[in-house]
C-alpha cells in the first residue's frame, strides 16, 4: 500500500528548481543514500522537464509505501502526470530508438536511474510516469505514525533559490563522484579476487579431472572393456571432457577479459582450420548422430590468425550446432571468399534463438530458456569466448535465427591475406619412435601418479613415484632420472624448487623435466621457464601430447 506525501504543481522551466529540491528533500527524510538521492533527483527532474516541454506543464506526487514490483521492500514513488497529447511509439523511445524532437527524450535515461519505472500514456489523454526507488532494507517499517512525523517535518521545509539549488548540486556532484570512484575500486577489487578464485577452481578441479583423464587412458589401453563395462568407460570419458572444457572456457574467459591472452599467428589455410575443429567436436557430432557437411571455395583460402584459437572458435560454434539440435540431422559449414574477407558460416536446424535473446547471445553467462534441459545449457562462456578471439584477429562474429525450432547460423568473418605458407616440411617428416626413458613422477594426488607410472610403465618406460618435493630429491640420488614429471602445487615446496634441484644433481648429464599443473597463467609458465622445465603441460594431460614430448628426447 502506498500513502500519498505531498503534490506539487510543474508549471514552467522554473518550477524545476522547486521540483528537484522537493525530490531531494524526500529523498533524504526517507534514508536515500548519496547515489540513490543523485539517481532519484535526477531522473525526476528529467520527466518533469518532459512534462514542460511537450505537455505545457503537469504535477508531481509523492507517495511512500510498499513496492510494487520488490517483495517485502519499502518504496519512495514519483509520479508525473500531464494532459499532453500522450507518447507516441513509446516502445522504441523506452529502447532508446527515437528521432530528433520526439517527446519523452528523458525516458530511457530515467528507466535506468530507477529501481523500478513504468508509463502510462494514451494519446490526447495525457502521460503519467511513475519512478521507484527503493529504501535500505535496514529501514525499520513505516508506521502511520511515524509517517505523520516525517511528512510534518517536509512541510516546514524551506524551499532552496536557484542559487542555492545549483550549489546544491555542485555538492552533490562531488559526492556521487567520490562515492563511483569507491565504487570503482571495490570492482576492481572484486575482479582481482574472482580472477584468483577462477585461477585456484581451475587447479582444484584439474587434480581429479587429471586422475580420472589417466584412470580411463589405462583402463582403455589394457583388456577391452566390452557390453556395459565399454558404455560406462564411454559415459565417463564424454562427462570428463566437457568439465574439461567448462573449466578452459573458465580460465580463457578470465584472460580475454583482462587482455592477458598472447596470439601467436601464423598463415593457415582456413579449410585446415575447419578440420582441426571437427576433429575437436567428433565425439560430441558422432554422439548425436549428426551429419557434418562442409562447403569450400575452389581455391584454397588463407587468413592470419592463432591456429590453436582459431580452432577453439570454429569448435565451440560446432559444438554449439550439435548440442543445440535436439535430433540427428545435418550440420552445415559453408566456407565463402571475397578479395578482402572471408566468411564461414556454421548454420544448424536445431532449436534457434528467441528474437530477444538475439542481441545478447554473445554476452558473457547469458543463457537462452531452452526445451533441450538445464543439463545441456552449459555456463554461457563459450560464445563470449568466440566473439572476444575473433576481435582480436581483426574480424567479427554475428548469429542470425529466424526464432524457436527454426535453426541458427553463425557467422564469422576474418581478414583474407595471400602470404605464403609456412614450411610444412618438418611436419611431414616421420615421427621419432619412442624410447625407454627412466622417468621420475612428482604428484601429490596419488591417484593420478599411480595412473600416470601405470601407463608409461605399460608404454616401456622405467618410473619411480613421489608424492612430495623432499621424496623426489631424495630418490633422484639412486633412480637417476632421464626425465621428470613434476606438479608444482605439493605439499612441502613447490614444483620449480624440485626443478632446480634435479638439475643441480644431475650434474650436467641430460634431463628433461616436463611441468604437470592445474596453474596456466602466464606467470607460472615464466616461473617454469626460469626454473629450467623444458616443458609445460596444463591438466588434465594428453597422454598422447607426452608420449611425443618423450619421443623427442634421446635414450638413456
Amino acid at each position: 500500500m502506498l500513502h500519498r506525501i505531498l503534490s506539487t504543481p510543474i508549471a514552467s522551466n522554473l518550477s524545476l528548481v522547486a521540483t528537484r529540491d522537493r525530490a531531494r528533500q524526500v529523498g533524504e527524510l526517507f534514508g536515500l543514500d548519496d547515489l540513490q538521492r543523485t539517481r532519484f533527483v535526477t531522473a525526476v527532474s528529467e520527466i518533469a522537464r518532459n512534462a514542460v516541454q511537450f505537455a505545457g506543464g503537469g504535477t508531481l506526487t509523492f507517495l511512500v509505501g510498499d513496492s510494487a514490483e520488490h517483495a517485502n521492500s519499502q518504496c519512495i514513488v514519483a509520479q508525473i502526470a500531464d494532459k499532453g497529447p500522450g507518447i507516441a511509439r513509446l516502445d522504441q523511445i523506452l529502447s532508446g530508438v527515437h528521432h530528433e524532437g520526439t517527446p519523452g527524450m528523458g525516458l530511457p535515461g530515467s528507466r535506468r536511474m530507477a529501481d523500478a519505472f513504468s508509463v502510462a500514456t494514451e494519446p490526447g489523454r495525457g502521460t503519467t510516469v511513475t519512478i521507484e526507488m527503493l529504501l535500505p532494507r535496514d529501514k525499520p517499517r513505516l508506521t502511520l505514525d511515524k509517517l505523520s512525523v516525517l511528512v510534518d517535518q517536509l512541510t516546514r521545509r524551506k524551499a532552496q533559490t536557484p542559487v542555492e539549488e545549483l550549489e546544491q548540486q555542485n555538492r552533490e556532484m562531488l559526492l556521487t563522484l567520490g562515492e563511483l570512484r569507491r565504487k570503482q575500486t571495490e570492482l576492481e577489487e572484486a575482479d582481482v579476487r574472482k580472477n584468483e578464485f577462477l585461477a585456484m577452481l581451475a587447479h582444484e578441479l584439474r587434480n581429479p579431472l587429471a586422475a580420472i583423464s589417466l584412470a580411463l587412458e589405462v583402463a582403455g589401453r589394457g583388456t577391452p572393456a566390452t557390453g556395459d563395462q565399454a558404455d560406462t568407460f564411454a559415459l565417463i570419458g564424454r562427462q570428463t571432457a566437457q568439465l574439461s572444457r567448462m573449466v578452459n572456457d573458465l580460465l580463457d574467459v578470465s584472460r580475454l577479459t583482462r587482455g592477458k591472452v598472447d596470439l601467436h599467428t601464423e598463415v593457415a589455410r582456413v579449410d585446415d582450420l575447419i578440420t582441426g575443429a571437427l576433429e575437436m567436436t567428433a565425439a560430441e557430432v558422432t554422439r548425436r548422430a549428426h551429419r557434418i557437411r562442409t562447403v569450400y571455395p575452389k581455391e584454397a583460402v588463407l587468413v592470419r590468425g592463432d591456429v590453436a584459437r582459431l580452432k577453439q572458435v570454429f569448435s565451440n560454434i560446432l559444438h554449439n550446432a550439435a548440442r543445440y539440435t535436439s535430433e540427428p540431422d545435418e550440420i552445415v559449414v559453408k566456407v565463402e571468399a571475397s578479395e578482402q574477407e572471408v566468411n564461414i558460416e556454421v548454420t544448424d536446424h536445431g532449436i534457434g534463438i528467441e528474437p530477444g535473446m538475439l542481441p545478447r547471445v554473445f554476452d558473457l553467462f547469458a543463457q537462452a530458456s531452452t526445451a533441450i534441459g538445464r543439463q545441456d545449457a552449459g555456463l554461457g562462456i563459450g560464445l563470449t569466448v568466440v566473439k572476444r578471439l575473433v576481435h582480436d584477429h581483426g574480424g567479427s562474429a554475428h548469429v542470425e535465427s529466424a526464432g524457436i525450432g527454426r535453426g541458427t547460423t553463425f557467422v564469422v568473418k576474418l581478414p583474407r591475406v595471400y602470404e605464403p605458407l609456412p614450411d610444412d616440411v618438418a611436419e611431414m617428416a616421420a615421427a621419432p619412435q619412442q624410447r625407454a626413458q627412466r622417468i621420475l613422477i612428482v604428484d601429490d594426488n596419488r591417484d593420478a601418479a599411480e595412473a600416470l607410472e601405470a601407463l608409461l610403465t605399460m608404454s616401456g618406460h622405467e618410473c619411480e613415484v613421489a608424492y612430495d618435493g623432499a621424496s623426489a630429491l631424495d630418490a633422484a640420488d639412486a633412480f637417476m632420472p632421464t626425465v621428470a614429471v613434476i606438479d608444482i602445487g605439493l605439499p612441502d615446496m613447490t614444483g620449480f624448487e624440485v626443478a632446480r634441484g634435479l638439475r643441480e644433481k644431475a650434474r650436467g648429464r641430460a634431463l628433461f623435466l616436463v611441468a604437470l599443473s592445474g596453474y596456466t597463467t602466464p606467470d607460472f609458465r615464466e616461473n617454469a621457464d626460469d626454473a629450467g622445465f623444458d616443458h609445460y603441460f596444463a591438466k588434465p594431460m594428453s597422454i598422447d601430447d607426452l608420449y611425443a614430448c618423450l619421443a623427442a628426447f634421446p635414450a638413456h
